[in-house]
């Protein structure tokens, strides 16, 4: 069993943050999971960002690893407000961001925390068991993914949630009914027709207010 002050779950946008204000701290810190994981696997190809530039930077001490520094040192477009952020951008920006702030990432899943004496013991798939005092849990959406009971009759060949796509290119020149009416649905069905299917938003409501 080894020793860390802290362990963060997750190497999305806030565990990285976490990561990178914890060392500076001169903590010792490990970090577990796939930097930028579900942004890059689990959100659809051609979709923006709902924040402006000016707002989707990571949190990192000093405040330099900015958005809009990242755009500047590769050539991409920015703007504060009125430019909106592509997913491709967000994705290679937090990459960017780890290995200029938390380089140490590993890319191991944790499979079990347990209560103990000195704080918790933190199971990893490695097999290695890390003994910490504190545990940050920044997971994300992983795991969150709700189909309501009466849909889980319904074949897994034709039903599916948002987050098992990245790309929606297998649905061209189909018919696709999209359940719900928030962010993730509306914007599921305008990618869905410029992917060349077929969609039809199905909401309980007599409108759609968003």
């Amino acid at each position: 069993m080894t020793a860390s002050d802290v362990v963060v779950v997750g190497a999305g946008p806030y565990g990285l943050a976490v990561a990178a204000h914890v060392r500076r701290r001169g903590v010792r810190v490990r970090t577990f999971g796939l930097p930028m994981d579900s942004w890059r696997a689990h959100m659809p190809e051609g979709m923006f960002l709902k924040s402006e530039g000016f707002a989707s930077s990571i949190g990192d001490p000093d405040g330099l690893l900015t958005l809009r520094r990242f755009c500047s040192a590769t050539g991409r477009p920015y703007a504060d407000v009125g430019r909106p952020v592509p997913i491709e951008t967000f994705v290679d920006y937090g990459s960017w961001f780890e290995q200029q702030a938390v380089p140490d990432v590993e890319p191991v899943a944790v499979e079990r925390i347990e209560a103990v004496d000195s704080g918790f013991a933190v199971g990893l798939a490695s097999g290695e068991t890390v003994e910490t005092a504190r545990v940050v849990l920044a997971t994300g959406l992983t795991g969150c993914a709700y189909v309501p009971p009466e849909l889980l009759e319904v074949p897994p060949t034709v039903r599916s949630h948002t987050y098992d796509h990245s790309s929606l290119a297998r649905f061209s020149g189909r018919s696709v009914a999209v359940v719900g009416a928030g962010q993730s649905a509306l914007e599921t069905a305008v990618l869905l027709r410029e992917a060349g299917a077929a969609p039809q938003v199905v909401v309980r409501a007599p409108s759609l207010r968003f």
